[in-house]
C-alpha cells in the first residue's frame, strides 16, 4: 500500500515542478507561450519522477465517458504496455484537468468561470461514475492566483450583487507579506469551492439554475455541452454533490515568489 508519505511527497512535486517550469518560461521571455496545455510536460515529468512509468501516463486522452471531450493528462495502472492505444476505461486510475489563472478566472459568471466549474464537475461525474482517482490543478502568476483565484484580502470586492474584480496591488520583492499569518484567507468566488489548507476539504451542491439568468451559467450550462457516450447508463440528475480536498498549495507570502498552483482530489458526494 502506498503510504500517506509518498502520496503527499507526489502532490508536493507536482506543484514546485509547475512553479518552477512556469518561473523558468518567464525568465527566458516565453511567457505569452504559456498555455493550458503546456502544464502537462512539467507535470508527467514530476509524476514520472516519483516513480510512476512513462508508459503509464497520457497527455491529452478522449474522454471515455463524454463525446467530443478530452482528459489533460491520465494515468493507466501497471498492466498497460501501451497507453496511447489502451480503450479500456477499467485500466485507466487517475485523471488530471489544469486550469490557469487569469483575470476573467474572477469574474462571475464568465466563460472562464464556467470553464472551472466544467472542469470540477466533470472530474466529479467521472469519479461517481467510473470511480477513478481526479485532481484539479490552477496554477499561475504569484499574483494572479492570489488575486483571481484565491481573491486574497479586498483583491475582489461586491458590486450590485455580483464579485468585481479589484485593482491588483503591487507585490514587493524584498519582504514577506504580512497579511498571509494564516495562510490563504480566500475572499472571491471559489471560496465555497475549494479550501487553501493542505488535507482540509470543502462540500458543495450544484443545482440546476432555474432562477437566475435563465440557466445560462452552471450545471445546466455543464449538461447541454457534454453528452454522455452511453446515456443509459449514465444519466444527469438536476444536483450533484462535490467534495475537494487540498493534497498540495504553495506557501503563501514567500519572497520572490514568482508562481503559485494548488492541486485538489474531486469526488462525488452524490
Amino acid at each position: 500500500m502506498t503510504s500517506n508519505k509518498v502520496i503527499e511527497e507526489k502532490f508536493a512535486s507536482i506543484i514546485d515542478a509547475v512553479c518552477y517550469w512556469l518561473g523558468y518560461q518567464l525568465k527566458i521571455g516565453r511567457e505569452q507561450l504559456i498555455h493550458e496545455a503546456s502544464l502537462r510536460y512539467p507535470i508527467a515529468d514530476a509524476i514520472t519522477a516519483q516513480g510512476t512509468s512513462i508508459n503509464r501516463v497520457v497527455l491529452e486522452k478522449l474522454h471515455p465517458l463524454f463525446e467530443s471531450k478530452k482528459i489533460d493528462l491520465v494515468i493507466f495502472d501497471k498492466s498497460v504496455k501501451v497507453p496511447e492505444a489502451e480503450t479500456d476505461d477499467a485500466k485507466l486510475k487517475e485523471v488530471f484537468e489544469f486550469k490557469l489563472s487569469k483575470s476573467d478566472t474572477a469574474k462571475f459568471r464568465s466563460l472562464e468561470h464556467q470553464r472551472v466549474f466544467d472542469d470540477v464537475v466533470r472530474l466529479a461525474y467521472y469519479n461517481m461514475w467510473g470511480k477513478k482517482d481526479c485532481y484539479f490543478l490552477m496554477c499561475g502568476k504569484y499574483e494572479d492566483f492570489k488575486t483571481f483565484f484565491v481573491g486574497q484580502q479586498s483583491s475582489i470586492t461586491k458590486s450590485a450583487g455580483k464579485n468585481k474584480v479589484a485593482t491588483r496591488q503591487a507585490r514587493t520583492q524584498n519582504m514577506l507579506d504580512s497579511s498571509f499569518s494564516n495562510g490563504w484567507e480566500p475572499g472571491g468566488l471559489y471560496k465555497e469551492w475549494f479550501d487553501f489548507t493542505i488535507g482540509k476539504s470543502k462540500t458543495i451542491k450544484f443545482e440546476i439554475d432555474k432562477i437566475n439568468n435563465g440557466d445560462k451559467w452552471g450545471l445546466r450550462t455543464f449538461q447541454n455541452n457534454y453528452q454522455p457516450r452511453d446515456e443509459n447508463a449514465h444519466k444527469f440528475s438536476n444536483t450533484i454533490e462535490v467534495k475537494t480536498t487540498c493534497l498540495a498549495i504553495t506557501s503563501p507570502g514567500e519572497i520572490n515568489r514568482t508562481h503559485a498552483a494548488g492541486i485538489w482530489k474531486i469526488e462525488s458526494e452524490s
